[in-house]
């Protein structure tokens, strides 16, 4: 009898815990785009991120609470269908040196990204670039969430000089604008067994 209570207390606390307070992985994808403008014209380029594991811890009430994850970006893979440009874009990023982009989410409450309740409408998280963290807050769209995927766009403005990037001119005439503007299309598929 005694083993038998004790079987069944086991088998509540582990259903229990996945009900309550359950931690979730989901493996996710981005497809980022980026643009800008200099003296003569626009320009933009694209980039993968590398796959990446987002963490999500749901409360008592089974909703989400809180989301972590850190996505990396290969700076020598960002591609602008311009060799000359892309040769230029990459020695003033230094990807010799800073290889990698890093965009890291720790621990983002679900009340600051979905104040609502139902749509995720801001996204706050550091950027690390060239070595230096920088504070971002990114706006989200086109949400889309299924029972085991989520989708949606995250886009966000950054100052070259601000993050430290000096783009040298062209013919002493052409100049690339201080402003690139990034869009993320984000793709998360719950991972098998959560």
């Amino acid at each position: 009898m005694k083993h038998l209570l004790f079987s069944a207390a086991v088998v509540l606390l582990m259903t229990a815990g996945r009900v309550s307070g359950a931690t979730t992985k989901w493996d996710g994808s981005a497809e980022i785009a980026f643009s800008g403008n200099s003296t003569l014209h626009s320009w933009d380029g694209a980039v993968n991120a590398e796959p990446f594991v987002a963490t999500v811890v749901t409360g008592d009430d089974d909703r989400p609470k809180s989301l972590s994850a850190t996505v990396k970006v290969k700076a020598a893979g960002m591609d602008t269908n311009n060799d000359k440009r892309d040769a230029t874009m990459h020695k003033s990023m230094k990807v010799a040196d800073y290889p990698l982009i890093e965009g890291k989410f720790q621990d983002i409450s679900f009340t600051t990204i979905m104040p609502d309740g139902k749509t995720p409408s801001n996204l706050p998280f550091s950027l690390t670039l060239l070595g230096k963290k920088h504070d971002v807050v990114a706006t989200v769209g086109n949400w889309k969430f299924g029972e085991d995927t989520a989708t949606f766009d995250v886009s966000f403005s950054l100052s070259l000089k601000q993050c430290g990037i000096n783009v040298p001119s062209a013919m002493l005439v052409v100049r690339v604008g201080d402003t690139v503007k990034v869009t993320a299309s984000v793709k998360l598929v719950r991972a098998k067994g959560n």
